[in-house]
């Protein structure tokens, strides 16, 4: 077990890596950053789409065939955050009430030949997986598209399960 994973906060093992959660993320549209529904003992939180934004300015890019793909995984890392932020507001600004993430869900812009989705969406799970190193890994889907909100080179939705206590 390393240094980092002993830590014991999902947001301190963030901050260790070197990764800083943003502010909360405002809707852009008429949705909701998360929705919760209870489940008897859990609650089942959906966070909506977060784009690859830093200080609210997206990240554009595109993947295309036989790209260096370590830019569009640091885009997919920043979405990831954005995503956590939101859950983090779901929890009540408490992270450790996540018991699971149960999916992940990522949404590239990229070109139509490219092939290397998982790969790209790789630094998505990075993040989940320093914040939640105890948690199985989640679903996942990883889809390319021509078009995001302001260009942005990335969107994550991640679906987790959340602890009753408040």
């Amino acid at each position: 077990m390393d240094a980092v994973t002993r830590l014991c906060t999902a947001e301190s093992r963030l901050t260790a890596a070197g990764w800083c959660l943003p502010a909360a993320p405002v809707p852009r549209g008429a949705y909701a950053p998360y929705h919760l529904a209870a489940l008897g003992g859990a609650t089942l939180v959906c966070v909506s789409g977060q784009a690859s934004r830093r200080d609210g300015t997206p990240i554009v890019g595109i993947c295309g065939h036989g790209a260096d793909l370590d830019a569009a995984r640091a885009a997919c890392a920043q979405a990831a955050l954005s995503a956590l932020s939101a859950l983090r507001q779901a929890c009540g600004g408490d992270l450790d009430r996540v018991r699971a993430v149960l999916q992940l869900r990522g949404y590239l812009r990229s070109e139509a030949e490219f092939e290397d989705h998982s790969a790209v969406l790789d630094g998505a799970s990075q993040v989940l997986q320093t914040a939640f190193p105890h948690m199985p890994r989640p679903a996942r889907s990883a889809v390319g598209v021509t078009s995001l909100p302001g260009r942005s080179w990335a969107e994550i939705e991640i679906s987790a399960l959340l602890d009753d206590r408040s």
